[in-house]
């Protein structure tokens, strides 16, 4: 073994009954590097994490870190050596502090008693290294998803780790907070820790990592320096066949106008913001995170009430009373951003996912009819290519992005006017993404309004039929996605007013 290689995996195989989860995989980390580990949902990436983190154990094969074996022996044991792991599901503890949160790595005691003043000065020493400042006396139930995320890091951070696993780490924070975040990755490899880099978003990978592992059904495909592997080689190999059309835009007639809102305004979030939606068009709204998507389509959907404005759909005020309910009883649907939380019920199966929304079908004189509620989950199952293609399997058990084909397709049993899809495609890998944006045309096709809340430029461009652009709750300018470049709209994102 190589004096540069700091962790290492030799044959490694893990099995979850007759899936195989990783197949032999050998690899080397080497140190002072930013080292990528790329491929679509269940090629075994987060296995690969967890395994190194002793969270699984392997079922053959060994790993090495700094020369020792480390194979089988506990979390608390890998992370007392150096290693830690930012997983892509936030583990925070909403009732406690940022100060305990941060310090529940390594929580100092005196004499057998916890005692989080003492950890104060490492707190804030670690928060100055990441360059955020946060009210350590604040409960972290109430910061935003982005400020959990640098939360999480700093518990990472605060015993100086050799190596760094971070899964997913951009898929919840905006363009700015990936910049710092980048900032933080040069400054770590800068004073000797290597970091591991799991992400779906090839721009990323391009952007901040040395070298590229691609995985596959539980194998290392190909190692290759970053800069010796091109992008497009690097989409065939992830996904096993290339891939001809990444955004599948169709030319479709658009109709009468489905919503119109006039000055929506929310106090300190939402500033008089007006546009509509017709029908067979995709809109996005894009802009950092903190812009107000999110509030927009929670105010149309009825989780927020706006102080001012007006929402309209099918030319009809639909304000007064409006609710969640009310806005399904005027065929709204909304894909929220965070799927385990508010799109779908973990412990059920995707039939029960599939069919929850739907009683109407599946049931006669309030009891659910199983032949109907199989049929129609396998139907939705059918169009929507989940795989496995079985509808008792539990969601929770499917990678992210067939989770969220269940998470969408619910919302297809019946027509409806109007489809919200907040951060749709966030965690999912690039082959995944494309059936999501496939399923997204149909809709549009079918005559449905698409209003689309994304951080993603190019997912906007390349889907989009128009681009509204936020900034600080308020809207800057509304562009045309084949006449406008990423860099322009990237300055609108960040404040630059539209010059007509």
């Amino acid at each position: 073994m190589s004096n540069n290689v700091v962790a290492s995996f030799r044959d490694v195989k893990k099995y979850f009954g007759a899936t195989k989860a990783l197949d032999g995989v050998d690899l080397d980390i080497c140190a002072n590097e930013v080292h990528a580990i790329v491929g679509s949902n269940g090629a075994g990436k987060s296995t690969l994490m967890k395994t190194l983190a002793g969270e699984y154990v392997p079922d053959a094969g060994r790993l090495t870190y700094l020369g020792e074996d480390i194979t089988g022996i506990s979390p608390l044991q890998i992370q007392r050596k150096g290693i830690q792991v930012v997983h892509q599901v936030l583990n925070i503890v909403e009732s406690m502090t940022i100060l305990e949160n941060i310090l529940l790595a390594d929580p100092p005691t005196q004499k057998g008693l916890l005692k989080w003043s003492d950890g104060r000065a490492r707190v804030q020493e670690t928060l100055d290294f990441l360059n955020v400042q946060f009210d350590l006396t604040k409960p972290a139930g109430l910061l935003s998803i982005s400020e959990q995320q640098f939360v999480i890091l700093a518990r990472a951070l605060i015993n100086r780790p050799k190596v760094l696993v971070l899964d997913e780490p951009t898929s919840r924070i905006g363009l700015e907070e990936t910049n710092k975040l980048f900032d933080v990755i040069r400054k770590l490899k800068a004073t000797g820790t290597t970091t591991i880099y799991i992400s779906h978003r090839m721009e990323e990978i391009y952007q901040i990592c040395d070298k590229i592992s691609v995985f596959r059904d539980g194998k290392r495909i190909e190692t290759r320096m970053a800069k010796e592997m091109p992008k497009e080689e690097l989409v065939t190999m992830m996904l096993g066949k290339k891939m001809d059309v990444f955004f599948p835009k169709e030319d479709i007639q658009q109709g009468d106008e489905v919503l119109k809102v006039t000055g929506l305004t929310l106090k300190d979030r939402i500033n008089q913001v007006s546009f509509s939606v017709r029908q067979g068009e995709i809109i996005s709204i894009v802009g950092a995170v903190g812009a107000g998507k999110t509030e927009i389509l929670n105010m149309i959907y009825g989780i927020l009430r706006p102080e001012e404005g007006e929402i309209r759909v099918d030319n009809r005020s639909i304000l007064a009373g409006h609710t969640p309910g009310n806005a399904v009883a005027h065929r709204i649907a909304l894909i929220p951003e965070d799927r385990a939380l508010q799109g779908m019920v973990e412990k059920y199966s995707v039939k029960n996912n599939l069919t929850a929304i739907n009683m109407d079908l599946i049931a006669k004189k309030t009891l659910i009819e199983t032949t109907l509620e199989d049929s129609l989950a396998q139907d939705l199952n059918d169009r929507l290519s989940v795989t496995p293609n079985d509808i008792n399997y539990l969601i929770e058990d499917l990678s992210g992005g067939n989770q969220q084909k269940v998470v969408i397709g619910k919302w297809m049993a019946e027509p409806y006017k109007l489809y919200l899809l907040d951060e749709v495609t966030a965690g999912v890998d690039i082959g995944a993404k494309s059936e999501i944006y496939e399923i997204l045309g149909k809709l549009a096709k079918m005559g449905a309004g698409v209003l689309l809340a994304t951080g993603d430029i190019e997912e906007a461009i390349g889907l989009s039929d128009r681009i509204i652009i936020l900034f600080k709750g308020r809207i800057v300018c509304e562009v045309n996605p084949l006449t406008t470049s990423k860099d322009e709209i990237l300055s609108y994102i960040m404040g630059d007013e539209k010059v007509e």
